[in-house]
């Protein structure tokens, strides 16, 4: 009878054991896109801090980050808090998207914001888009 009872038990973990790795495969799988539109210093760096742990959490997720609006002074290089982390956390995936259209309306250049910004035409139609691809829209800020 014993025998039958560690049989049980065996099967019970390696049962526990699969699904507990799965639940963290799939983890690795998200994709996030954030949307910033906030120049407060307070949003922004609560979106560094979700990055950071994300990034540390779910190293294999894809995260991306579409500025525009009043947020666009969070990329541009000159007189930024945050250019050290960002540049750190583009390092480890992080995409970082400025919006053409308000880099236009504002008369700011693409030479202004950090080297490693990429640029998307509007960034409402790129966040519908990540949307419609199935990523998990976060609107950044407190």
């Amino acid at each position: 009878m014993n025998f039958f009872k560690h049989i049980i038990f065996v099967l019970i973990l390696t049962f526990g054991y699969s699904k507990s790795a799965n639940a963290q495969s799939e983890n690795e799988d998200y994709k996030v896109v954030f949307q910033l539109t906030d120049a407060s210093p307070t949003s922004q760096k609560a979106l560094v801090n979700q990055l950071k742990n994300l990034t540390r959490d779910w190293p294999s997720a894809k995260l991306s980050v579409v500025v525009h609006s009043g947020g666009i002074q969070f990329l541009v290089s000159e007189g930024s808090n945050y250019g050290v982390e960002l540049a750190e956390l583009e390092a480890k995936g992080v995409e970082f998207k400025a919006c053409e259209n308000t880099l236009n309306a504002k008369n700011i250049s693409k030479s202004e914001l950090f080297d490693f910004v990429k640029f998307v035409p509007m960034g409402i139609k790129e966040i519908v888009e990540k949307q419609a691809e199935g990523w998990y829209y976060i609107k950044a800020g407190i």
